[in-house]
């Protein structure tokens, strides 16, 4: 090919390029419930994108505080404001994607963020692969102050097993296009919240696969609000059984992972256990790591099986520092204020 026709071949391809780029238009779906003092920087972040075609459908699942004010208060029309009656995340994922105008839909909890390259790595993601029914973009954990604890960006293409010991996704930097959204709903029973999404990732992956691009471009925060530190046993045994129990409901899940099944219920047991600890519940906590270990031995390789431990340390470091605190108040005590005669 001579270079004049490649070149006349090459500027095509960009025209080409920039009539999709141009085409292609997000949904945002943005589910909050009492976040006032969050939603504001989390809807910026999204209004910050380099890619500019998109819109923004802020679900408020029956706030008590001022969010509608702080949302309305945003000048900018790419912002859609519904209220609804209070149902669970997944309910109101679910309410936003009915009126999802876009191609493709993507969700973001009002308390996380989106990088500016965000939708521009996801336009090139959609080129790349093709317009795929599935994706995901890379993301990282930080704190308050965006230090970064984890990075999520090490997934592979059309790998159905990772889901199997957990939910790396999150319900961050995942993207569904239109055209499967009316087949695949979150589960609205309120007895599933927080793991909702990975019931939902589970049989979307299960038929679709995913394609992925592992590119940080989102930040999910960890702050003291959005940690529940009153975790039920019963409740997350009751979590675990439903999640199983509703994706082998379907059928493509009982076919791609039906050999899995015992491996995905040890792995709930050891999210169990962590979520355990985490409210201070160390007995318990063990108990169910205890199952884990006796289901799948491996899992005691797992990263999980590490943060779990480092967790029961801090949890009995801080009992040890409370009780030498205690004594050492004691030891300097006038016995006549103590009350002893």
């Amino acid at each position: 090919m001579s270079s004049r026709r490649m070149e006349i071949s090459n500027k095509q391809e960009d025209e080409q390029n920039a009539i999709k780029e141009k085409c292609l238009f997000f949904s945002i779906i943005v589910p909050t419930y009492n976040r006032a003092n969050f939603i504001e920087k989390t809807l910026r972040s999204v209004l910050n994108q380099k890619y500019q075609n998109f819109e923004i459908i802020v679900v408020d699942d029956g706030s008590k505080d001022n969010t509608r004010e702080i949302v309305t208060n945003i000048k900018s029309d790419k912002i859609r404001y519904f209220w609804k009656e209070n149902g669970e995340r997944g309910a109101a994922r679910n309410y936003g994607m009915k009126y999802a105008r876009g191609d493709y839909i993507t969700f973001l909890d009002s308390d996380d963020l989106l990088y500016p390259n965000y939708l521009s790595n996801a336009t090139e993601s959609i080129q790349k692969y093709g317009m795929p029914k599935f994706f995901h973009l890379g993301y990282e954990i930080t704190d308050i102050n965006l230090r970064r604890q984890i990075k999520v960006n090490n997934l592979k293409n059309d790998d159905k097993k990772f889901l199997i010991v957990g939910n790396p996704l999150s319900c961050i930097g995942v993207f569904m296009h239109k055209s499967i959204i009316q087949d695949f709903q979150f589960r609205e029973d309120r007895r599933l919240a927080g793991s909702e999404d990975w019931e939902l990732w589970l049989r979307i992956v299960a038929t679709h696969g995913i394609k992925v691009d592992n590119r940080i471009s989102a930040a999910l925060i960890n702050h003291e609000e959005r940690s529940v530190l009153n975790y039920q046993e019963d409740a997350l045994i009751e979590r675990k059984t439903l999640a199983l129990d509703y994706a082998f409901q379907d059928a493509r899940v009982q076919e791609i992972y039906g050999k899995d099944r015992k491996r995905m219920e040890a792995y709930f047991e050891s999210y169990v256990a962590l979520h355990l600890v985490l409210s201070n519940k160390n007995k318990l906590g063990l108990k169910h790591l205890w199952k884990c270990f006796r289901l799948t031995p491996q899992a005691i390789f797992h990263r999980r099986t590490l943060a779990i431990f480092k967790h029961l340390f801090f949890n009995v470091l801080r009992i040890r520092l409370k009780l030498l605190y205690l004594l050492l108040i004691l030891s300097h005590c006038d016995i006549s204020t103590c009350g002893v005669y």
